[in-house]
């Protein structure tokens, strides 16, 4: 016997096929005329009607393959298109398997009426299931579009097309999250796209990370390439800055947005220009800072950098910035010299002028002069500097306001005390060296009348009240040791 479902070879007095599962062909009576028929008839051999049970079994084949209206989840690939070959297989055996009589049908009708209301009944049928069959392969495909498009997605996941550098900060932090890159904590600096310029130059996006680390702060440089619908990233380089804190927002290199960070081109080539403080970490107002400019060259990789350091001054409006009196390195190179040029659009660098340089330099002369006659030890010699140029007015007669400092510990050797004088409220004093000196008794303070560099003080005397008469080889001088007011006698 042969399978009249499937067309397989079954045992002979089989019921259901082994290979399918059909039920085997066997005769029954028509349910109109009760004449035998094979099982599988759709209509009859004798009377030509259609069996009812063709009707049913499609019926039920089409109201299984109706979409439920209430929301269920979406059924994946394989179970829609098992889903659709079970409705079609169902609409196919409504055609050859035997249908019961129904109680609407009339056992007197005459064949020509009844063949043509069953035709219109199995053409109204075919079409109900031909449209059901056709809407479930439009879901089908729909659905399969969607989740092709929900791979190709996946696939490409940041095909962002970058106008603005927020757009390729985004499309950087992506990438780094995606590719497993973010596990050093750093932050974000800067992002720059550059477009595609020709077909063998895919658009590319470089960028800079940072990261002020406990022990050795860094800085990530990435080079991202567009692949497809992709990226495909890359870390170009790391440099290490040891015992400095690292910022590189536009608000701390006081600088305008559309000057840096940008993408340039220098002798053909294209460069991500970007800038960043690196000061030394705990410094403030008057430590060491540092403004560093660089340049990455995106074909070749190659970071190129210009360095301001100098003490960390503030602006009127708070800011800080470096006074630096140059760059570090050379600036020799076309890179450098671009740097250099950029530097005027750097608030946080002043590059010293060389009037700015000689006014430092005197200012720093003075101060270590200072420094160096600073202490009791020293008055003499203070005195004789601060007073050098009134010395030669008393040569010429004239009176004048002298300079004096004053001391809160002794500023002479009392056991070098040659002559003493006093009165209510002065204590003077000559000691051997041939210096003069007062002490005030309500300051408490001690101050250098007179130093021996201009001849030394042979003897002291008071005239009235407050004045010393000090004698000297070149003549004798009048102290007022209230106005601190000398005059040659």
């Amino acid at each position: 016997m042969r399978c009249q479902h499937c067309g397989h070879e079954v045992p002979e007095g089989s019921v259901f096929c082994n290979h399918c599962g059909y039920r085997m062909s066997k005769e029954v009576a028509c349910s109109y005329c009760h004449q035998p028929m094979p099982s599988t008839s759709v209509f009859c051999p004798h009377c030509g009607k259609a069996v009812d049970n063709a009707v049913n079994i499609a019926s039920q084949g089409a109201a299984a393959a109706t979409p439920s209206k209430e929301h269920q989840p979406g059924p994946t690939y394989n179970e829609q298109r098992q889903a659709a070959q079970r409705a079609a297989q169902r609409s196919a055996n409504a055609w050859q398997q035997p249908t019961p009589p129904t109680d609407d049908d009339d056992d007197d009708d005459d064949n020509d009426g009844g063949g043509r209301s069953n035709f219109n009944r199995n053409l109204i049928i075919g079409i109900v299931a031909l449209a059901v069959l056709i809407g479930l392969l439009s879901m089908l495909k729909h659905c399969n579009s969607r989740e092709n498009d929900r791979l190709e997605a996946r696939a490409d996941s940041l095909a962002i097309q970058a106008e603005n550098s927020q757009d390729e900060i985004a499309v950087l932090g992506a990438e780094l999250s995606r590719n497993n890159l973010t596990e050093d904590g750093a932050t974000i600096g800067t992002a720059v796209k550059f477009n595609a310029t020709d077909p063998d130059t895919p658009d590319r996006i470089v960028g800079v990370t940072y990261k002020n680390d406990a022990d050795r702060p860094f800085i990530k440089i990435y080079k991202l390439t567009r692949e497809g619908g992709g990226w495909k990233t890359e870390l170009s380089q790391t440099k290490y800055f040891d015992g400095r804190n690292i910022s590189m927002d536009n608000s701390s290199l006081i600088a305008d947005a559309m000057y840096i960070p940008r993408a340039v081109k220098i002798d053909g080539k294209d460069y991500l220009y970007f800038g960043f403080l690196n000061h030394l970490k705990g410094e403030g107002e008057g430590g060491n800072g540092r403004v560093t400019l660089a340049l990455f060259d995106v074909d070749n990789k190659k970071l190129t950098t210009l360095s301001y350091d100098g003490k960390i001054r503030s602006r009127s409006d708070g800011r800080q910035y470096v006074y630096s009196r140059g760059p570090l390195e050379s600036t020799s190179g076309s890179e450098r010299s671009f740097l250099r040029q950029e530097v005027a659009n750097i608030g946080a660098i002043h590059v010293a002028t060389q009037e700015e340089i000689d006014a430092e330099e005197e200012a720093k002369a003075k101060e270590e002069e200072e420094k160096a006659l600073a202490g009791e030890e020293n008055a003499d010699a203070k005195w004789d500097h601060d007073n050098a140029e009134n010395m030669d007015k008393l040569k010429e007669g004239e009176e004048v306001k002298m300079k004096p400092t004053q001391y809160d510990k002794p500023i002479i050797n009392m056991k070098e005390i040659k002559e003493k004088l006093e009165n209510d409220r002065y204590l003077v004093f000559l000691d051997t060296k041939g210096s003069v000196v007062g002490f005030n008794k309500s300051t408490r303070k001690y101050f250098t009348v007179y130093a021996g560099k201009n001849g030394a003080a042979t003897g002291i005397s008071l005239n009235g009240d407050n004045n010393v008469v000090i004698k000297t080889p070149n003549g004798s001088i009048t102290y007022d040791l209230v106005h601190d007011k000398a005059k040659s006698n």
